[in-house]
């Protein structure tokens, strides 16, 4: 009787293993090979799982909904991954995420011998760590870019204010930025609006999308002081200057600001970190001292 129990137990995993086995065969044939021709490198922990990515990004553009996707898709775009992802290849990173960090969570509950329960809510609470990670990762990206663009958009309005100043347009002035700028990710941008421009795109309709991709509001002050002048035939040179020296102000403003935050924001490490182990060192030896008279 146990040996019947145990053939029809093994005859079920195997048939199991069989459906899941041609089950992912056929995940792996629906899926579209991946199309990164005019697409930007991939990080290098993403090259790892990109294949098992590729699978799950075809079942995710069946599956979410539309209003995730425009939404992966609009936070990409302002954290500069437009070229790196698309909104499905995001969501199934997010699943892959999910599921290796739930498992590395269950791996180290089990090694810790943890009841039941407890093995659930670790694995649960590394199911939401492994989805919420790469959104986390994303807006920490998007907040480097838009410093790197605030640190370099003064350089870049001094350079095309001169090259205004000199006869250029602002065509051209753009262009020379561009070419001889500091670059970051304020150049790719500017760089990415004059490939527009040479697509057809009018000026103003370039430099609308280039406010709308980088949703800055200095780039938007910015692209509505040119509209502005342009429309109202204004010198764009004087125009340019004006906010050259507007931004330099600001940025050397909010230099002093952060100057000034540091030594509050100094208090929490000192009290915390530093002030423990002064008085340690201080006070162990006449503790230890104090002991030994009291000893004797």
């Amino acid at each position: 009787m146990r040996s019947l129990i145990l053939l029809a137990i093994i005859f079920l995993c195997a048939t199991t293993g069989v459906i899941l086995l041609l089950y992912m065969i056929s995940l792996i044939r629906k899926a579209r090979p991946s199309e990164r021709t005019h697409m930007d490198p991939l990080p290098r922990m993403l090259r790892l799982v990109w294949p098992v990515v590729n699978i799950l990004q075809f079942h995710v553009s069946e599956i979410a909904p539309t209003s995730m996707l425009v939404k992966r898709k609009r936070q990409l775009q302002l954290a500069g991954l437009e070229f790196v992802l698309k909104a499905e290849e995001f969501i199934a990173v997010q699943v892959v995420s999910m599921i290796v960090v739930a498992a590395l969570g269950l791996w180290t509950a089990g090694l810790l011998d943890a009841m039941a329960g407890t093995k659930i809510w670790v694995t649960l609470a590394s199911c939401v760590t492994g989805w919420l990670y790469p959104v986390m990762w994303m807006r920490d990206r998007r907040k480097r870019r838009e410093k790197d663009i605030l640190r370099t958009l003064p350089g870049y309005l001094d350079m095309i204010t001169l090259c205004c100043q000199a006869g250029l347009s602002l065509t051209g002035a753009i262009a020379q930025a561009v070419q001889k700028g500091p670059g970051g990710a304020l150049g790719q941008e500017f760089d990415r609006m004059m490939r527009e421009m040479r697509t057809g795109a009018s000026r103003m309709d370039a430099l609308n999308a280039l406010a709308d991709r980088l949703d800055n509001k200095h780039i938007k002050s910015l692209v509505s002081n040119l509209t502005q002048a342009e429309s109202l035939g204004a010198s764009l040179a004087d125009t340019l200057s004006a906010i050259s020296d507007q931004r330099r102000t600001e940025r050397f403003q909010m230099a002093e600001k952060l100057a000034m935050e540091a030594p509050v924001k100094m208090i929490g490490p000192l009290v915390i970190f530093i002030f423990p182990v002064t008085f340690i060192i201080i006070f162990f030896p006449l503790v230890m001292q104090f002991l030994e008279t009291q000893n004797h």
